[in-house]
């Protein structure tokens, strides 16, 4: 990798994600992608392609053979999203959001960064190998914890929090590897069954970015913008909660790896997922469109800065 990272290595990292959602958008405004095969997709991500993916990159990966780091790196994505739904949950009252008028829904769906398939390209474009991602596959079974417990117990109540979704498959996958990888089995894995694996997961990302584009296309404009949620979504989630990222990745002792996934992390936008939990469990869905839509828009800009601040600040190149 070159000695550092320069504004157009990162906007060719980042600008092709946002690409492939106008491509989504674009196919489903002309007919080519309707909304009938939305289901039928995702499930296939999540449920084959995706899980590939996972076991790929972290089966052999030298970076997760630790369980120290792999707790450690758990953690730090259980407590980040915590502390970004009880930051945005607080400032709720401040722009005029009361619980039943979308206080709840506002802090679930800032809170949650988007820590899959947008924050995945980014990352694997800056940081080639599988050593990074699979690192970031660690950090995302604590962020699956955060959101069923804490991040849907927020819409529902925590003792109505449905916690035994966090046990899905990707979760089942990741779990799955570290255990082969614990035990010292992930070097009996046959080269061929590893290839397939990797193409069959390298299909997963952009199908699901494409399919993002196209829920984002769905949502545009169905409900009248409240500036207060659109200005005050990407402050917090753009703005001030990725200092807490950075701040973890250079006062912890983590390895470079985690650092440089802190860094991507903490740069995402809200998660589109945010705007399902809210429909399906009983929340405001109109602010989280808000939310999911304004800080979207705004990570245009901020997602290529706040990379090349951190990237730069905590030194992560080789």
């Amino acid at each position: 990798m070159a000695a550092e990272l320069d504004t157009v290595t990162i906007l060719n990292a980042v600008v092709p994600v946002y690409l492939m959602m106008a491509a989504g958008a674009m196919s489903r405004k002309f007919g080519l992608l309707p909304q009938t095969a939305d289901a039928g997709l995702l499930k296939l991500c999540v449920n084959l392609l995706f899980p590939c993916l996972i076991i790929e990159r972290l089966v052999g990966n030298p970076e997760v053979m630790n369980p120290g780091r792999v707790l450690t790196a758990a953690a730090l994505g259980y407590v980040l999203v915590a502390l970004g739904i009880g930051l945005s949950y607080a400032i709720g009252p401040l722009i005029g959001l009361r619980v039943g008028s979308g206080r709840r829904t506002f802090a679930m769906a800032t809170g949650m960064q988007n820590y899959g398939f947008v924050a995945i390209p980014v990352l694997s474009a800056l940081f080639p190998g599988k050593e990074t991602l699979g690192v970031m596959f660690t950090f995302t079974l604590g962020v699956e914890l955060a959101v069923w417990t804490l991040g849907v117990g927020t819409l529902t109540g925590l003792s109505n929090a449905p916690w035994k979704a966090a046990i899905n498959v990707p979760v089942i996958s990741i779990v799955t590897a570290l255990v082969l990888n614990f035990i010292g089995a992930g070097n009996i894995i046959p080269e061929v069954l590893h290839t397939t694996m990797g193409n069959l997961g390298g299909c997963s990302v952009p199908l699901s970015v494409v399919l993002i584009g196209a829920s984002i296309f769905d949502i545009w404009g169905q409900d009248r913008m409240r500036w207060s949620v659109a200005i005050a979504s990407p402050v917090l989630r753009l703005g001030i909660l990725p200092i807490a990222f950075f701040v973890a990745a250079t006062m912890l002792p983590l390895s470079l790896e985690m650092k440089r996934v802190l860094v991507v992390q903490g740069a995402m936008p809200s998660a589109v997922f945010g705007i399902v939990l809210a429909r399906h469990y009983g929340g405001h869905a109109a602010t989280a469109v808000q939310v999911v839509l304004a800080t979207t828009v705004a990570s245009l800009v901020s997602t290529p800065l706040a990379i090349a601040f951190g990237v730069k600040w905590l030194h992560l190149l080789p």
